[in-house]
C-alpha cells in the first residue's frame, strides 16, 4: 500500500516539476514544448463565484508569509471544483446542502515498525489486516515510511479504526472537542485530540480490539478523529457548464468504498474526453453522475452493515469483493440515471 504524501509528491513532480527527497535521487522530467503553464498557489480561500455571461469571476483570500490577508479576483472561463466533500464552492451554490453525520467515526494513526512490538509485525507484515464485531471495523496494513521509504524496518504501520459514536450523545461531544477546548464540526487533525479524549479511545480500543490493533492506538504518535458522512452534488455541471465539480465535490464516499481517488482520476479523464470532443454532454454528466450515484449507494450498504449490523464474516468478505469490481464491469441500475436528461 502506498501513503498520501508518497503519492502527493509524485504528483507534484509530474503536474510542475516539485523537486523532493521522495524522488529517490531520478531527475524531473526535461520541460516539454507541449507543457502548460500552471500557477500552484497555497494559502488561497475561494469567497466567491460569479457568473458574467461568458466568463467566471472567482474571488479569494490569500494568506501571505508574514501572516496577513490579501483579497484578489480571477477571471476565466472554466472552473474545476475539486475542493473535497466540504466543497466551498458547492456551499456558495447550494448553501442548504451538508454533510450528513452517519452514527460512526473513523480513528486514524500510524506506528514505525520499528516500534511495533513482534506479536504485531507478525501480523501485520506483508498483509492488509481486517477485524470485524458489533460496532467495530478494524483495517492495519504497511505503508511507505519517510520519504516514501519501503524497505522493511523503515515502514508504517497504518490503523483505521471505524467505530461507533451515536449522533449528539456526551461521547461524540468529548472526541470533537480538541484540545484548544474548539468544538470540530467533521475532524480532529492530527496532533489536536483532547487528552481524555484520547485516554477514552485508548480504553475502548483495549476493551474491543485485538491486542495487536488495540496497539497501534496506544502507540501512535499522532493520530486522528474523522466523522464518517454522506454527501452529494445535486449535478455536475452549473453556471451554463463553466463551473465543474469533480472528486469527493460531486459525491462524497464513505473510505470503505476505497473509490474516491478512483472518483477523481476518473471524473478528470472523462472531463478531459468530453471537453477534446470524444463524448458530448450528455455523455460525460452520465457517466460521471451514474458512477457516482451507485458508488456511494454501496459505500452506504457496506458502512451501515459494517456498523450497525451483526452479520457473518463471509457476508464482510463480500462486500469487500464488491468494491473490487472494474468500472467496466460494473452494471449500472436505470435508478442512477434518473433526471440526468435535464442536468
Amino acid at each position: 500500500m502506498t501513503s498520501w504524501d508518497l503519492a502527493y509528491y509524485l504528483l507534484r513532480a509530474n503536474y510542475d516539476r516539485v523537486d523532493s527527497d521522495y524522488l529517490k535521487g531520478h531527475h524531473l522530467s526535461e520541460v516539454r514544448d507541449t507543457d502548460g503553464k500552471i500557477n500552484y498557489r497555497y494559502g488561497c480561500t475561494v469567497t466567491g463565484v460569479q457568473d458574467e455571461g461568458e466568463h467566471v469571476r472567482v474571488r479569494l483570500t490569500r494568506r501571505n508569509e508574514d501572516g496577513t490577508e490579501a483579497e484578489e479576483e480571477l477571471t476565466t472561463k472554466f472552473v474545476i471544483a475539486a475542493d473535497g466533500p466540504s466543497s466551498t464552492v458547492r456551499k456558495m451554490l447550494y448553501p442548504d446542502i451538508e454533510r450528513k453525520y452517519t452514527g460512526y467515526v473513523v480513528v486514524r494513526g500510524t506506528l514505525p515498525e520499528t516500534e511495533a512490538s513482534q506479536a504485531a509485525l507478525d501480523v501485520f507484515r506483508e498483509r492488509f489486516c481486517f477485524y470485524h464485531t458489533e460496532g467495530i471495523q478494524n483495517l492495519t496494513y504497511t505503508i511507505a515510511g519517510e520519504n516514501g521509504n519501503t524497505e522493511p524496518g523503515h515502514r508504517l504501520l497504518n490503523f483505521v479504526w471505524y467505530t461507533n459514536f451515536p449522533e449528539g450523545g456526551p461521547e461524540l461531544e468529548k472526541v470533537l472537542t480538541d484540545k484548544d477546548g474548539r468544538r470540530r464540526h467533521i475532524t480532529i487533525p492530527p496532533g489536536m485530540i483532547d487528552e481524555k479524549a484520547w485516554e477514552m479511545i485508548k480504553s475502548r480500543a483495549r476493551d474491543r480490539l485485538p491486542p495487536q490493533m488495540a496497539e497501534m492506538a496506544e502507540k501512535s504518535k499522532a493520530p486522528f478523529v474523522q466523522c464518517i458522512t454522506d454527501v452529494a452534488s445535486p449535478k455536475p455541471l452549473h453556471m451554463g457548464d463553466k463551473v465543474c465539480f469533480v472528486g469527493d465535490a460531486l459525491f462524497g464516499f464513505r473510505p470503505h468504498t476505497v473509490a474516491s481517488t478512483s472518483q477523481a482520476a476518473f471524473n478528470v479523464m472523462t472531463l478531459v474526453d468530453w471537453l477534446d470532443g470524444k463524448i458530448d454532454r450528455k455523455q460525460f454528466v452520465q457517466r460521471v453522475m451514474e458512477y457516482g450515484r451507485l458508488i456511494q449507494s454501496r459505500g452506504i450498504q457496506i458502512g451501515d452493515r459494517s456498523q450497525f449490523e451483526t452479520l457473518p464474516v463471509e457476508e464482510y468478505i463480500k462486500d469487500r469483493n464488491m468494491m473490487s469490481t472494474p468500472r467496466k464491469d460494473l452494471d449500472f441500475p436505470e435508478w442512477t440515471r434518473e433526471g440526468i436528461e435535464t442536468m
